[in-house]
């Protein structure tokens, strides 16, 4: 499976933070860094190609959901049928690689088709307990758990690109994702347990699109909403 890294060309801390998170998950072997679409190589012609409303205009929003529109587009032109996009501030749980070959797996026996499998919990939604089934780590819902470490198929990559094609991406690229699914354009999963989290959430990142704070307070404040909200789902 192809993974697809999202990263500005010129961040090398946080492309060396990938490569860190890379070296300790050995699952990820054939990868490439998204650099195309920088903030400042975006042109009218690839804002009038690809967006409308509020994003066609030049905005670091704008520059990250073009890289991932590149994914897609790359993912569509190989021989693949799936890959593993992620952003360049994700943490990977010390499970990965076990819960990927879960998750293909799963994939595989079910004949999933035209699926986004969110893998992280950067915003802290999780399955409930009594919706848990043996031996079943995808849970299909409407909406997905932002866009920085997921599994999608050839046939979705092409049905978020023909919608673009026809409409533009008017939305960050999470919320677009939501809008097809709920437009029934593509079909999201949720992977559980979840086995990725977005550093620039939990503080331990600074954000390249906001002024998300980070820090000690901000890590800790996380951890222990990471682990209540956990908690919460697990008795209900």
């Amino acid at each position: 499976m192809k993974t697809y890294i999202i990263n500005v060309s010129t961040n090398e801390s946080r492309r060396n933070h990938m490569l860190n998170q890379i070296k300790n998950n050995s699952c990820i072997k054939n990868y490439s860094f998204v650099h195309e679409g920088d903030l400042d190589a975006i042109t009218p012609e690839m804002l009038s190609c690809n967006f409308g409303g509020e994003l066609n205009k030049i905005s670091s929003v704008v520059s990250c959901a073009y890289k991932h529109i590149l994914a897609y587009k790359a993912l569509v032109q190989s021989a693949e049928n799936i890959a593993l996009i992620l952003e360049d501030d994700i943490y990977l749980d010390s499970n990965f690689c076990k819960m990927i070959s879960n998750i293909v797996s799963e994939i595989e026996n079910r004949q999933l088709v035209n699926f986004l499998i969110s893998l992280e919990d950067s915003n802290l939604k999780y399955i409930k307990n009594s919706q848990l089934q043996v031996g079943t780590f995808l849970y299909k819902r409407l909406k997905g758990r932002m866009a920085g470490a997921y599994i999608i198929d050839k046939q979705c990559a092409q049905h978020m690109l023909q919608e673009i094609d026809r409409n533009k991406c008017n939305l960050p690229i999470d919320w677009f994702h939501n809008y097809c699914s709920e437009n029934k354009l593509i079909d999201i999963y949720w992977s559980h347990p979840a086995i990725a989290i977005q550093g620039s959430l939990n503080g331990k990142i600074g954000s390249t699109i906001d002024d998300k704070k980070l820090g000690k307070l901000r890590i800790w404040g996380f951890r222990f909403t990471r682990f209540y909200k956990k908690f919460l789902h697990k008795i209900r």
